[in-house]
């Protein structure tokens, strides 16, 4: 049965450039959202954990960084006590964090990296059984190998020609054992490494130059089952290729079409449930989920997301048997998105968008000058509502009462109304005109200012909602 996917959920602002990992970091047997992000607008960055209860998504905890901006951030439980630890990549190092009770707190760090960490691999990479953390720096040519043991203790590093962008961790060539596979960028284009380490020596089993891949990404997990793991990487041409291991060499395997921007992000997860794994990919504004139709790779699904996505973590959150998207943005918002199966009566898609509308409206003739705005509050009314293509344009009028403080010597409260026009659209993949569209309005918050004694400039950030069911024909009994 085909899947429809649909928004389930959208964070407040949680601050610009939002990283996002799943796990579950309170030891409840649940996936949780974890969220970090950068102090770019608030003067400081924060950590959150969500879980899904009653039908949405509830902040569990939360933490101020100060100015240690999230750069990457991994959840793994590294010291094998049931929970996950929340592993933090900033410029100011790596950090480790635990949820104990209903509070986030920091059990580890480690500032022997001289640079930003940008990029983070937990594996038992020389087979051991212990697990070490394996970091990236930006600019830096090397990588940096850390072993937590109640503290995180910095084993040594290992360098290389060029600078290296981005790392992960996996079994690439099934035969048991951890290879790091990083990426590095000279002026001919990128070379990929696969890296074993054994008896604390590293040992290059692979590499290989491949003049388009770019620098953003690389991800390494089995997306065709065969117990083996991929190498996913972004390349430059707006393309996403994947590199694996057969007949005893490393080839490309595939890549995708272009895409409508570059790649920020991939995730490999059975998000339908049909018992085959799908590739999700994310371009800034894009979501594009690959999956098999017998031998070949095919687009599934696509979905236009406001807001900047620039990260996705796939994960069953909700306990429905279904895979959740989960994206993070450069302005600051989660978007979760669930797949649902088709139903009898049609389809249903969801898309929400934040936005501001903002008027600068004349109080009314037999009102007194205005000193200060005081509150407001609005209310929508919608005009019309046109399904296109892809899109949904709505047009309407709001109404906002307005309270102000008058220019007396006594300084009464008056009261006045005024309505102005809106117009905004929402981007839903899969609208076609004919469809029916049910329009909602959260208002989160308006400002009131005078700007001059007889003019207020009123603004208003709101949450519109838009679901558009596929009309169901049904003949007479």
């Amino acid at each position: 049965m085909r899947q429809t996917y649909q928004l389930e959920w959208a964070s407040k602002d949680l601050g610009q450039e939002t990283r996002i990992a799943l796990g579950d970091v309170n030891g409840d047997g649940r996936i949780n959202i974890v969220a970090g992000t950068t102090a770019a607008t608030s003067g400081n960055s924060n950590l959150y954990v969500f879980r899904f209860e009653n039908n949405t998504y509830h902040q569990l905890a939360r933490i101020n960084l100060g100015n240690e901006d999230v750069r990457c951030i991994k959840v793994y439980d590294i010291d094998g006590d049931g929970r996950d630890e929340i592993i933090v990549g900033s410029y100011g190092g790596i950090f480790i964090y635990k949820m104990r009770g209903k509070e986030l707190i920091k059990i580890a760090e480690s500032t022997a990296m001289d640079g930003e960490v940008v990029s983070l691999a937990i594996a038992d990479i020389d087979g051991d059984g212990k697990l070490e953390i394996v970091a990236a720096a930006r600019g830096r040519s090397k990588i940096y190998i850390f072993r937590f043991d109640g503290k995180l203790v910095f084993l040594r590093p290992e360098v290389f020609r060029y600078n290296v962008y981005c790392l992960d961790a996996g079994d690439t060539d099934g035969d048991g054992t951890v290879e790091v596979v990083i990426k590095t960028r000279s002026h001919g284009g990128s070379v990929v490494y696969v890296l074993c380490f054994k008896d604390g020596k590293k040992m290059e089993k692979w590499s290989g130059n491949i003049p388009d891949a770019d620098k953003d990404f690389i991800v390494v997990d089995d997306f065709d089952g065969d117990g083996r793991d991929e190498i996913i990487f972004d390349c430059t041409d707006r393309t996403v290729k994947i590199l694996h291991f057969k007949g005893g060499i490393y080839g490309i395997m595939w890549g995708c079409p272009d895409l409508d921007q570059d790649p920020k992000d991939v995730a490999v997860f059975d998000v339908d449930g049909d018992g085959q794994r799908e590739l999700v990919i994310v371009c800034l504004n894009t979501v594009y989920i690959y999956g098999w139709k017998g031998r070949s790779i095919v687009l599934e699904w696509k979905q236009t997301i406001p807001n900047g996505v620039i990260c996705v973590e796939v994960g069953e959150l909700n306990q429905r048997g279904l895979g959740e998207i989960c994206l993070g943005t450069v302005y600051g918002y989660i978007y979760v998105m669930e797949a649902r199966r088709d139903m009898q009566r049609g389809k249903l898609w969801v898309g929400k968008i934040q936005a501001i509308v903002q008027d600068t409206v004349d109080i009314p003739a037999g009102k007194p000058d205005a000193e200060r705005g005081v509150e407001a509050r609005a209310a929508f009314t919608v005009d019309e509502v046109k399904v296109l293509c892809d899109k949904v344009i709505v047009d309407g009028e709001v109404t906002a009462k307005i309270l102000y403080v008058a220019a007396l010597p006594s300084q009464p409260v008056h009261f006045f109304e005024a309505t102005f026009p809106f117009l905004q659209f929402v981007h839903l993949y899969g609208a076609e005109p004919g469809m029916e569209a049910l329009v909602f309005f959260k208002v989160e918050h308006i400002n009131v200012d005078v700007v001059s004694p007889r003019r207020v400039k009123v603004t208003i950030l709101f949450e519109m909602l838009v679901k558009l069911v596929e009309p169901c024909w049904c003949d007479d009994p």
